[in-house]
């Protein structure tokens, strides 16, 4: 009976032990998998930044991807970092049969966020839009990469669509100046509903997802690309070439 036993324990063990190597080999591939996803055979690593912000809807929308795209490859050129930073930009999708209908607004949808699962990153324009917050749909790239697990960075740059240059400042204080309040009660709209305030650019779910990342709104689409560049340096302890 003890050796019927000691049998099955062995046979147990061994199971366990053969169970834990599949579970590790398992792991060796996926790791490998995601690796070669972002380093090519032969070509130092590569890095997809997903480039959200209200610039789809300006006059001249694929010239203004053609200039965020043209300002990485030269930060490339200039650092000469030891990987590559290339920019996925909304309207590179081809949609067909394109037209002014619901079909057309959700195969848009599902082509943004295809580029969002490829991107290693998201960079977004927070300036205010058609109000004093941020655009909706670049909100939700926001959200949607963060839920990815994927670092969020942002930056302010409302020159394109209002002709100067201003500050992200804080969130109460655009409402102020860009929306009806309360004139007895500044912490009110004219609605009398109330008006978050803590201190930050927007609302706080979205500066929270900064955090991420960098954590503070940047000055500048270059400038974000180079806050992209230190963390991939930090956070995979890449040297610098200089």
């Amino acid at each position: 009976m003890l050796d019927i036993v000691t049998a099955r324990r062995r046979s147990l063990l061994t199971q366990t032990f053969v169970f834990a190597l599949f579970l590790a080999a398992l792991a060796l591939v996926q790791t490998e998998s995601a690796r070669a996803k972002t380093v090519p055979e032969g070509d130092i690593p590569t890095y997809y930044v997903y480039l959200a912000g209200p610039e789809v809807f300006l006059p001249d929308p694929i010239a203004a991807g053609v200039h965020k795209k043209q300002a990485i490859q030269m930060l490339n050129q200039q650092h000469k970092w030891p990987f590559k930073l290339v920019g996925l930009y909304p309207m590179d999708n081809e949609i067909e049969d394109f037209a002014p209908d619901f079909k057309t607004g959700i195969a848009i949808y599902q082509a943004n966020v295809n580029l969002m699962d490829k991107a290693h990153f998201v960079t977004a324009n927070m300036v205010r839009f058609r109000g004093p917050s941020m655009d909706v749909g670049t909100a939700f790239e926001m959200g949607y990469m963060r839920g990815l697990n994927k670092p969020v960075f942002a930056y302010y740059d409302a020159k394109p669509f209002y002709g100067a240059v201003e500050k992200p400042g804080v969130y109460a204080e655009r409402v102020a100046k860009h929306y009806p309040t309360d004139p007895d009660n500044p912490e009110k709209d004219a609605h009398g509903q109330s008006i978050e305030n803590f201190a930050m650019a927007d609302n706080l779910m979205m500066i929270g997802a900064l955090q991420s990342g960098h954590g503070e709104i940047a000055d500048s689409f270059e400038q974000v690309i180079l806050q992209i560049a230190e963390h991939i340096m930090a956070t995979a302890k890449i040297e610098s070439l200089h």
